[in-house]
C-alpha cells in the first residue's frame, strides 16, 4: 500500500479528513500555491494553515529512501503531522522528532495528533512545540540517540529563517546529513539557497523543479550515486528550464498585447 493511502487512513482513524494534491484547474478560484498541498479538516474546519507535502512530494521522498536509510530524523515545521508521518511510515526503522513553534491552538492540537498516530507507526514519532533555531540542538540531543542524518526544513519561510534552520541543524547532523528544504520556489528562498549551496561546497544542491513548491536539497557527496539519479528525476534540465522561461515570457507579453 502507497505512503499517500496509508496517511489519509492514518487520519481518518481519528476523525479527521485530509485535502490534498488537487489541480486550480479543476476548481477555480484557487491557485497553484493553495489546493496541490495537503490541508487538515475536522468537519469543515480547516486545522493546518499551511499546506503540507503534495503527493508527488511524497513520491519524491520515497524515492530518496528506497536505499538510503537515516536513522534519526529532524522536522523542522510539524502543523498537522503530514510530513513526519510521512517520513515515519517511508522510514520504519528510524527515529523522528519534529518541532513546531506553535502559533495558534491548531498547531498544538497538531502535536497531539501527530504524537497520537505515530503509535500507529513502527518508526518512533515524537512532536514536540519548540522555536527553531533555539530549539534544534536541545531537541536533537535530548530526544534522539545519535547524530541526525536527515533534515526535513519547513518551517518559517524566509530566507533568513532558513540559512538559521540549516546552520542549527549543521552543527549537530552528521557529515553524511542530507537536508531537504520546502517551499523554497514557491516562497522565493532561492537566495538562502544558492547561499548555502555556494558556502557548503561538501554538499551537492539542487532545486527539485518537478515539486509543486519547489523544493531544494542539499546532500554529502557520499551519496551521489543513491540520490543523483533521484535528483535528476525530480529536477529540470537547464536546457528546458530556459525553454519554459522564454515561451513564458513570450504568453505573458501576446496576452497583454491582445
Amino acid at each position: 500500500m502507497s505512503t499517500f493511502v496509508k496517511l489519509v487512513a492514518l487520519y481518518e482513524k481519528c476523525g479527521l479528513s485530509v485535502q490534498s494534491s488537487l489541480s486550480p484547474a479543476h476548481f477555480p478560484g484557487f491557485n497553484l500555491a493553495e489546493i496541490p498541498f495537503t490541508y487538515i479538516y475536522d468537519g469543515d474546519e480547516k486545522l493546518s494553515k499551511g499546506g503540507g507535502i503534495s503527493l508527488s512530494e511524497i513520491a519524491f521522498f520515497e524515492a530518496v529512501f528506497e536505499h538510503y536509510h537515516p536513522k534519526n530524523i529532524l522536522v523542522i515545521g510539524n502543523s498537522l503531522g503530514w510530513s513526519t508521518l510521512a517520513l515515519g511510515l517511508i522510514n520504519p526503522a528510524a527515529s523522528i522528532v519534529a518541532i513546531d513553534l506553535c502559533p495558534r491552538e491548531a498547531e498544538r492540537r497538531g502535536i497531539e495528533v501527530t504524537n497520537m498516530l505515530g503509535k500507529y507507526l513502527t518508526a518512533n514519532v515524537l512532536a514536540v512545540e519548540g522555536r527553531s533555531p533555539d530549539a534544534i540542538r536541545p531537541v536533537a540531543e535530548e530526544k534522539l540517540e545519535g547524530l541526525i542524518d536527515f533534515v526535513f526544513i519547513d518551517g518559517g519561510h524566509t530566507n533568513d529563517q532558513m540559512l538559521k534552520d540549516f546552520d542549527a541543524c549543521r552543527a549537530v547532523a552528521d557529515p553524511s546529513c542530507v537536508y531537504v528544504f520546502h517551499d523554497v520556489i514557491n516562497f522565493q528562498m532561492t537566495q538562502a539557497f544558492n547561499f548555502i549551496a555556494q558556502e557548503n561546497q561538501d554538499l551537492s544542491s539542487s532545486l527539485l523543479y518537478r515539486t509543486p513548491s519547489g523544493m531544494g536539497i542539499s546532500y554529502p557527496k557520499v551519496w551521489a550515486n543513491i540520490l543523483g539519479p533521484v535528483v535528476l528525476a525530480f529536477s529540470e534540465s537547464d536546457q528546458r528550464r530556459a525553454a519554459l522561461w522564454r515561451e513564458g515570457r513570450e504568453r505573458l507579453t501576446d496576452e497583454r498585447v491582445s
